[in-house]
């Protein structure tokens, strides 16, 4: 401590109850629709069998959709299937330490081309392997946003580094829970900084922030239902 400081010191304040910072709620709301060009930048350039995905989102769930490339696999060129349709549905169930938890609900896989039987479909319901190759290929290319938990076929997306990328909010937001619904994702949000510099640095196509009085019920809100 410098000498200064000893000066200024006073041992009362050692007695007395910490400043609390007051804290407001916010729905911060993800626009889906606007996020293609990141999610071609960040996920889909990053591997190359991954051609496309699209992130949506209804009903409480997040929709993963998109084409997965099969050159590399003999037994896929064996029977002529050059790439397949994937759909991915992710429930989420859990926000800790801004990091939101998503339990995948749902999974198919299909041929990409028409056929009379697919293989595609009916191996991928008695076999896993599509689903651990497709997963992996999308939570490899961003290891800093997306990876699984301890859990069998949970996702962890770290809202984290969205956050820090923000140094004036960063370590000032609490996310508490999410919902996802019209293909937008809703964040509840607790915070004792203004939000604004949020949707100054991703933009207003992308982010949008709504404040919430105290006294109305946030989860109805949230589904847009008051």
């Amino acid at each position: 401590m410098l000498l200064t400081d000893l000066f200024r010191f006073n041992p009362l304040n050692l007695l007395l109850p910490q400043k609390v910072v007051p804290k407001s709620n916010y729905k911060v709301t993800l626009l889906l629709k606007n996020i293609r060009t990141v999610i071609r930048t960040e996920i889909i350039d990053q591997e190359p069998d991954l051609e496309t995905l699209e992130i949506t989102s209804a009903n409480g769930e997040i929709i993963l959709t998109g084409v997965y490339l099969m050159g590399w696999l003999w037994v896929a060129r064996f029977l002529g299937v050059e790439a397949i349709h994937y759909r991915v549905r992710l429930k989420p169930v859990l926000v800790k330490d801004n990091k939101a938890h998503c339990k995948i609900i749902g999974y198919r896989v299909w041929d990409t081309k028409p056929r009379r039987f697919d293989f595609v479909r009916w191996f991928g319901k008695v076999e896993p392997f599509h689903k651990k190759k497709v997963l992996d290929s999308i939570l490899k290319s961003s290891p800093h946003l997306l990876s699984l938990t301890s859990l069998q076929w949970e996702i962890r997306i770290n809202l984290r580094y969205f956050l820090e990328l923000v140094p004036s909010i960063a370590g000032n937001i609490e996310i508490q829970y999410l919902v996802a619904d019209n293909s937008e994702i809703y964040f509840f949000v607790r915070s004792g900084t203004i939000l604004k510099p949020l949707v100054d640095f991703f933009g207003p196509e992308y982010v949008k922030i709504d404040y919430i009085e105290e006294d109305r019920d946030v989860p109805l809100l949230l589904w847009g239902k008051s």
